[in-house]
């Protein structure tokens, strides 16, 4: 399919990945019955975005206006950077945790060894049907959280508020007293930094 047409499906992937609700469309004729000037609106996440033109047919206005929303939205998740999770000791019950929340099957892992000169291990697993594979790690617990680290990341990347909030309530919040701005409850700007000690500390990213 030529890539506009496929614009309310990215949009639909990504509110999905995302776990926020589908996104909801809207479309007015601006024109005649026999000269139709379509335009629509879409609903993503409590903000609306609109098409930028006038078309002859609904499907294409709700394109577009699908489209506004994904470039908006991938300027926005690149202007507050991918946040990144240091320690990887609790990834794997944070991912349970988030598949607990909306209903997915917990992922399985497969772990080899090396061998007795390379006594490592590397474990993958499927999630939501993705595969992810993680670093190369000392123990079999660690490879597995390895493993659990590349899949969170890929929902960070994706924008996820369902993990986002997870990792942010299972640990103690702590916002370092000087050198940062007052972060109040909008954590989009934030670098995630997840430490030892049942600690999570939200970095303020300064490029804004």
């Amino acid at each position: 399919l030529p890539e506009k047409h496929l614009y309310k499906n990215r949009l639909q992937e990504y509110t999905q990945k995302a776990g926020l609700p589908l996104p909801t469309y809207r479309s007015k004729n601006e024109g005649f019955p026999h000269v139709p000037k379509f335009w629509a609106q879409v609903e993503v996440n409590g903000k609306t975005y609109a098409s930028t033109g006038r078309f002859t047919h609904v499907k294409e206005a709700e394109q577009d206006a699908a489209r506004t929303a994904l470039e908006h939205i991938t300027q926005i998740v690149k202007n507050a950077g991918i946040p990144t999770i240091q320690d990887p000791n609790y990834c794997k019950s944070i991912l349970n945790e988030y598949c607990a929340k909306i209903n997915l099957k917990k992922p399985e892992y497969t772990t080899t060894f090396g061998n007795e000169k390379h006594p490592v291990f590397i474990s993958s697993m499927v999630f939501n049907g993705e595969t992810y594979k993680g670093e190369v790690a000392g123990s079999k617990k660690m490879a597995e959280q390895l493993a659990a680290r590349a899949a969170i990341q890929s929902l960070l990347e994706s924008g996820s508020e369902v993990i986002r909030q997870i990792i942010s309530s299972k640990f103690n919040i702590h916002k370092p007293a000087l050198g940062f701005k007052d972060l109040g409850t909008d954590r989009s700007n934030l670098q995630i930094v997840v430490k030892s000690g049942n600690t999570v500390v939200f970095l303020y990213d300064q490029r804004h």
